[in-house]
C-alpha cells in the first residue's frame, strides 16, 4: 500500500483544503489563512461564500475586518464586536442579503448606523445593537428611528440599546 504524506498545507489538493476550512468557524479560517499563500487564497475564497460571519471574542478594527468581508451575496448572518468600528465601517458592514444583525459595543457610531440598515438591509428580522452612540458627541435622531423601522418591515427581535452598567 502506497503511502500519502503531507509536509505542507500548500500540497493539499485545494478542493480537500477548501472542505477542511469550511468545517471551521472565522477565527480558525483567519489563524490558518496566515499559513501560506495557497491557504490564504482558499480562505479568502470561502469567506465570499459563507452564510454566517460571527467575531464576538475580539473586536477587530477596520483593517482587520475588511479583507475578511469580500462581497458576498450568501451573508445572511453578521455578529461582530465593534469596539473598534465607527460610522466610517457602516458601508463595509451592511449588505442588503443580510437577515440577521448583532452589532455589540456600537459606543462609536451614531444613529446614521440605524438609518443605514433601515435603507441598506430590508430583509433584515433580527437586530440587536449594543450601546449605540453612547459616546460623546454622537447622537440618535427620532428620524434614524423612523428610516430603520420604515426600511425593515420584516423586523421580528428588536433590540437596540444595552447599558454597559
Amino acid at each position: 500500500m502506497r503511502s500519502w504524506r503531507v509536509e505542507r498545507l500548500d500540497q493539499l489538493p485545494t478542493a480537500l483544503l477548501a472542505t477542511i476550512m469550511t468545517k471551521l468557524d472565522i477565527s480558525s479560517i483567519c489563524s490558518l489563512a496566515v499559513t501560506c499563500r495557497a491557504v490564504n487564497s482558499c480562505a479568502s475564497h470561502i469567506l465570499s461564500f459563507l452564510p454566517s460571519f460571527h467575531i464576538l471574542d475580539i473586536s477587530p478594527s477596520m483593517e482587520q475586518i475588511k479583507p475578511l468581508l469580500p462581497p458576498n451575496s450568501h451573508l445572511h448572518s453578521l455578529k461582530l464586536d465593534c469596539g473598534q468600528l465607527n460610522d466610517s465601517s457602516i458601508e463595509l458592514l451592511l449588505r442588503p442579503s443580510l437577515e440577521e444583525l448583532c452589532f455589540h459595543n456600537c459606543a462609536d457610531f451614531s444613529g446614521k448606523l440605524l438609518s443605514e440598515i433601515g435603507s441598506r438591509c430590508k430583509d433584515v428580522r433580527s437586530l440587536y445593537l449594543g450601546s449605540v452612540a453612547e459616546k460623546r458627541g454622537r447622537a440618535i435622531h427620532i428620524s434614524d428611528l423612523e428610516e430603520l423601522l420604515g426600511g425593515c418591515t420584516q423586523l421580528e427581535v428588536r433590540l437596540i440599546y444595552e447599558s454597559n452598567e
